[in-house]
């Protein structure tokens, strides 16, 4: 399956490079993971970036070909809140957890198609798929100065293909163009069928 992805990209990629116009851009991602079960509980917000590379076919498809990096650490407050559901709050609120990072590096190849192609804004239709890599660090409990507890890392090391869909709008200015999207993305993860990531993008285009 990671060969055929990454074959499907690659030949996209070169096929439309030939009558397309080429343009590089940098963007930055705010994400939100469902991961089910007790991590849900864990972690707020992941944040990252990252570069893409847009093929612009003089018709109103275009192709993306992105690359990514996203980050997302624990919550202190929601761990606390997690906690003092089996250890009450008192005992909770004086445990903090170090480390626990779980990194996500990721490349997609995404269709745009123009649905709203008016004379600057350009309303779009996205849907591509990708390859992820998940890993994470360990984590230890600390309480009041006792000797930290060590905890296994919250996520397995693991690349998987993904799936991904959404809408974005970019904003033409002539040299350079702004643009927002939102995606959801479902990653073939290990332990169960799917991890669904709301993402939001913003970013621009050279």
């Amino acid at each position: 399956m990671k060969y055929l992805v990454l074959s499907i990209a690659l030949l996209v990629a070169v096929s439309t490079a030939a009558v397309a116009q080429v343009h590089f851009g940098i963007h930055g991602n705010v994400t939100n993971f469902n991961f089910g079960g007790d991590l849900d509980n864990i972690y707020g917000l992941g944040y990252g970036g990252g570069v893409h590379l847009d093929f612009k076919l003089p018709i109103l498809l275009s192709f993306r070909l992105s690359g990514d990096y996203l980050m997302l650490s624990p919550d202190k407050g929601k761990y606390q809140t997690f906690l003092a559901r089996y250890v009450g709050s008192a005992v909770a609120s004086g445990i903090t957890i170090d480390g626990g990072r779980i990194d996500v590096y990721s490349t997609n190849l995404n269709a745009k198609l123009d649905v709203l192609p008016l004379p600057v804004i350009h309303v779009y239709a996205t849907g591509g798929v990708g390859y992820v890599r998940l890993s994470s660090t360990d984590a230890k409990l600390n309480f009041n100065g006792l000797p930290p507890v060590a905890v296994n890392a919250p996520v397995q090391t693991q690349s998987k293909p993904s799936v991904n869909a959404g809408a974005g709008a970019d904003l033409d200015l002539g040299p350079i163009t702004l643009y927002g999207e939102v995606k959801v993305t479902w990653i073939l993860t290990e332990g169960k069928t799917s991890t669904e990531v709301p993402l939001g993008t913003v970013g621009i285009t050279f």
